[in-house]
């Protein structure tokens, strides 16, 4: 970054932005990732004349109830209207972020927001009819007054403005970087002991599709039993856990099919290190870490052509249709039999996993700080001189 005072006379100043890191005390999937990286990945930067500080609501309640689940909605809405305009105050804050989906409505000073997705409306089964109204409520008033709006993907882009009514003129397209994972020795012996298997990442959520993926998985174990895989899922569990566990049962694969819920990052390094084939059936995503994080590790990627996965996979993957459980299987097949396809494979998706860094989406996320801060200032900077 090389930095050109167009005012030598005086001394710029240090513009403060907030980020407000709450969601990491609410959840430990995509979002999180995304606020903990893009944040760490800031302050490494070290730019001239921009200062990042971290922002931290209240914890929530552990949920219990319903008692502690409206407990947590107005934790939630008391720091967006009155604790977070007064920390702002207080840090003299020049500009705030929320990686999360939500601004302030009492907030002075321009707001970022990054809005992952709308699956809310897309794909609303299953999920909670109250968060459901909040989430509509809280996205929509975000993609309406934020400053400027950040997602992840073009397709995101598009479902964002068709049905949360934002401004396309307004949004700012940044892809996400990958986290960087190291297994420990006795994570990847676990892993090892669980050999051979197939892989797949993410909580046990309708919108994830795990539950044709255990199905193709069933059809393989019937055409072909001598491949021998276990299936390994890994995520939190979710509102589909016992269907999945109801579907193993049923077909007796109990012993084939290992729910290890959340893992830590290391067991998470270590199950990529180890596994033969890593699959993606999703029916939606933002972004989609673990397909990408899976290429990076040396994995042949069989994936669902869903909106978003193409964008970020490229040509690096095995596509097949989600809702077609032999078409699933048929691709998982193909891929575990031929070494042709997967070398392939496993080539493509560590030069296209490459391209993907938190440092890039660092410095493409400070531009969009830097453009705001410029339009707002009340005084000359030398912020728009600097080229990132």
């Amino acid at each position: 970054m090389v930095c050109k005072p167009v005012n030598t006379s005086s001394v710029a100043p240090v513009r403060r932005v907030g980020i407000d890191l709450s969601i990491l005390d609410r959840i430990t999937t995509g979002t999180s990732v995304y606020a903990h990286h893009l944040f760490q990945a800031l302050r490494a930067l070290e730019p001239e004349g921009l200062e990042f500080i971290a922002l931290r609501a209240p914890r929530p309640l552990p949920r219990k109830n319903i008692l502690t689940k409206f407990g947590n909605f107005g934790i939630e809405v008391t720091w967006l209207t009155v604790l977070l305009p007064l920390v702002a105050h207080r840090l003299k804050l020049d500009l705030f972020h929320s990686p999360a989906n939500a601004v302030s409505p009492t907030l002075r000073i321009p707001q970022v927001c990054t809005i992952h997705d709308a699956h809310f409306i897309t794909n609303p089964q299953g999920r909670d009819p109250l968060w459901r109204l909040y989430a509509d409520r809280t996205f929509r008033y975000a993609a309406s007054h934020a400053s400027r709006i950040i997602c992840d993907t073009n397709s995101s882009k598009a479902e964002i403005v068709r049905l949360l009514g934002a401004n396309p003129v307004n949004i700012d397209v940044i892809p996400l970087g990958l986290p960087h994972r190291k297994a420990s020795p006795e994570d990847y012996m676990i892993a090892s002991r669980l050999k051979p298997y197939i892989l797949s990442v993410g909580a046990t959520e309708p919108n994830k599709n795990l539950g044709n993926l255990v199905k193709a998985y069933v059809n393989i174990c019937k055409k072909d039993q001598h491949l021998g895989h276990k299936l390994v899922l890994a995520g939190p569990p979710g509102r589909d856990q016992g269907l999945l566990e109801s579907i193993a049962n049923r077909e007796k694969i109990n012993d084939q099919v290992i729910f290890l819920g959340h893992v830590s990052d290391s067991l998470l390094a270590a199950l990529y290190e180890n596994a033969s084939l890593f699959v993606y059936p999703s029916l939606c995503e933002g972004f989609g870490f673990p397909p990408l994080e899976a290429m990076s590790f040396g994995l042949p990627v069989a994936a669902s052509r869903a909106p978003c996965i193409p964008e970020i996979l490229g040509e690096a993957a095995l596509y097949f249709n989600p809702v077609n459980v032999p078409d699933i299987a048929a691709k998982m097949q193909e891929l575990l039999t031929s070494a042709k396809l997967r070398h392939k494979l496993i080539q493509d998706g560590l030069e296209r996993s490459s391209k993907f860094t938190w440092e890039k989406t660092a410095l493409k996320t400070m531009r969009v700080y830097r453009a705001l801060l410029v339009a707002n200032r009340s005084q000359p900077t030398n912020l728009d001189a600097c080229d990132v």
